[in-house]
C-alpha cells in the first residue's frame, strides 16, 4: 500500500442527536461543504459519525509531505470553524502509514494500519481537537502543537490567539492595533467559552474531564490572555478597546445564526 497522510475525524456526541435525523442531516450538510472535499490531492470518506481525509497520491519528497500536513490540518481547523456554535465538537488525529481505499462492483473497501491505529488511539485521548503523530509533526510549519501523550501533539487550531500572543506577549489589552488580523478571533474566542463552560457544567464527569484537559492545553500556551478573556466574559474589546469590533461581531452571528439554524426544527 501507498503512502498516506491519513486525517481521522471523530465527530463527538453523534448518540445524542441520532434519534433527531434533521439534526443529523443538518451536521452532515457542514460535512460536505468542507474544503477538504474540494482539493485535487485528496479524497474523502464520510460514514456515520466518522470523516477520513487522506491523499491519494503519494508524495514525492519532504516538500509534498510538508503541503499535505500543512492542508491536513486546515481541513481540520476548517471544521473546526464551522462547528462553532453548533454544540458539536470533534476529536481527529493525523496520522501516517498504509491505507487503501478502492472499490469493487458493490463495494466500497478501506482497511489499512493508519486506519486501526486512529481508530484505537483516537478513543483513549482525554480530550477534544486534533492530535498528530510524531512522523506528522516533523512536517507540521506552520501550526503551534504541544505533546500531549507518547507520539500524540496537540494542534492549536487558533491562528488569531496565536497572533495576539506573539503581538501582545500576553499582556492585554492591546493598544489600537490593525484588528483586520484578528478577523476570525470571534469564532475562538466562542469555542473557548464553551470548552471552558462545559469543563464546569457538562453533567457526566468524564466527559467534564475531557473539556478540562482541553482548556488546561489552551492555558498553559495563553494563561494571561486566558485569564483577561475569561474574567471579561471573552469579549473581544478586552484585546483591544479601541478598536471597532462591530463589522466581525456582525459576520459572526451571522454565521452562528447560519449554523444554529441547521439544528433547527
Amino acid at each position: 500500500m501507498k503512502e498516506k497522510f491519513l486525517l481521522y475525524i471523530d465527530l463527538l456526541g453523534f448518540s445524542d442527536i441520532v434519534d433527531a435525523p434533521h439534526k443529523v442531516r443538518s451536521l452532515y450538510k457542514i460535512v460536505d461543504s468542507l474544503n477538504a472535499h474540494k482539493h485535487y490531492y485528496f479524497n474523502t470518506i464520510v460514514f456515520s459519525d466518522t470523516i477520513l481525509v487522506y491523499n491519494e497520491e503519494e508524495p514525492k519528497d519532504d516538500g509534498e509531505r510538508n503541503y499535505l500536513v500543512w492542508y491536513a490540518i486546515e481541513f481540520a481547523e476548517d471544521l473546526h470553524h464551522r462547528l462553532t456554535g453548533t454544540g458539536t465538537f470533534f476529536r481527529a488525529i493525523l496520522t501516517h502509514g498504509e491505507f487503501d481505499h478502492y472499490d469493487l462492483e458493490n463495494i466500497e473497501c478501506f482497511f489499512g494500519r493508519a486506519l486501526v491505529d486512529a481508530y484505537y488511539s483516537e478513543k483513549d485521548l482525554p480530550a477534544i481537537g486534533l492530535f498528530i503523530d510524531d512522523i506528522c509533526q516533523q512536517h507540521n510549519e506552520y501550526f503551534r502543537t504541544a505533546p500531549f501523550v507518547p507520539n500524540r501533539n496537540f494542534v492549536y487550531l487558533n491562528r488569531c490567539l496565536e497572533r495576539l500572543q506573539e503581538i501582545s506577549s500576553g499582556v492585554l489589552p492591546i493598544d489600537p492595533y490593525n484588528i483586520d488580523e484578528f478577523s476570525y478571533i470571534h469564532w475562538e474566542l466562542h469555542f473557548l467559552r464553551d470548552v471552558y463552560e462545559q469543563m464546569r457544567a457538562h453533567p457526566i464527569p468524564s466527559v467534564r474531564a475531557k473539556y478540562l484537559a482541553t482548556w488546561d492545553l489552551y492555558h498553559k500556551r495563553y494563561s494571561t490572555i486566558l485569564d483577561t478573556l475569561r474574567t471579561n466574559g471573552f469579549e473581544p474589546e478586552s484585546i483591544c478597546p479601541a478598536g471597532d469590533w462591530t463589522p466581525y461581531k456582525r459576520a459572526f452571528k451571522e454565521s452562528l445564526a447560519e449554523a444554529r439554524s441547521l439544528y433547527s426544527e
